[in-house]
């Protein structure tokens, strides 16, 4: 997969449709922190989940399992019925289950703040350690969602077929300092008007900018 060629606009059609987002969604891009263990936890369990049901669902866990140490120590089969609602439920109390042994054991109860140290978690692919460095420690990092990778494309920023292949082209193109805004600005444009099935590109506020908001207005 080659990345986009750059050319001299590039910056300013890009600057152009953040700041536009930004606006139209009234800062709702703005990264709220969260305690790392929780984000780390959450974000393994909404592995195609809807918002709501994870919220839900992590909740009710924190609840009785606040921490890494605590966790660890839970029967399997009581972590299997608190991820009900969840997807697969039966993969995912394991894997957290052993996250959490990882974590008091090799890092004293706290979530590493690397890459690297990230992915080598079960369960923990680029978009969550991603998730994590950006929603848990400010670190900027692209976390590319189905929204992220398929507005990405439809504007024209990328051409990809992939989550992991979009965050590598966008790091080439995307200005640092978007890569703090992108995942929420585009989650709420994704659910609000560049929709799944049909893009709403008569009510969208960056078509001009947009490769196929253009293409669908001739």
């Amino acid at each position: 997969m080659t990345a986009p060629k750059i050319e001299p606009l590039w910056t300013d059609f890009i600057s152009q449709v953040m700041e536009t987002l930004a606006e139209t969604y009234h800062g709702k891009g703005a990264v709220e922190l969260g305690e790392p263990f929780k984000v780390l936890i959450a974000t393994v369990i909404s592995q195609r989940t809807r918002e709501e049901q994870t919220t839900a669902i992590s909740k009710a866990l924190f609840a009785r399992y606040p921490d890494a140490a605590s966790l660890a120590e839970a029967p399997l089969d009581e972590l299997e019925r608190l991820l009900r609602g969840s997807q697969y439920p039966e993969v995912k109390a394991p894997r957290i289950k052993e996250i959490a042994r990882i974590l008091r054991d090799q890092y004293d109860g706290q979530v590493p703040q690397t890459m690297n140290d990230l992915l080598a978690l079960p369960g923990v692919g680029r978009k969550t350690a991603n998730c994590v460095l950006l929603y848990a420690f400010n670190v900027p990092a692209i976390v590319v969602d189905t929204h992220v990778h398929r507005i990405s494309n439809r504007l024209g920023w990328v051409q990809t077929k992939t989550p992991d292949q979009t965050e590598l082209a966008l790091e080439r193109i995307l200005p640092p300092p978007y890569w703090l805004t992108i995942n929420r600005l585009m989650v709420q444009h994704g659910r609000a008007i560049c929709l799944p099935s049909v893009p709403l590109c008569g009510r969208c506020p960056v078509r001009q900018w947009c490769k196929t908001g253009t293409q669908n207005a001739s």
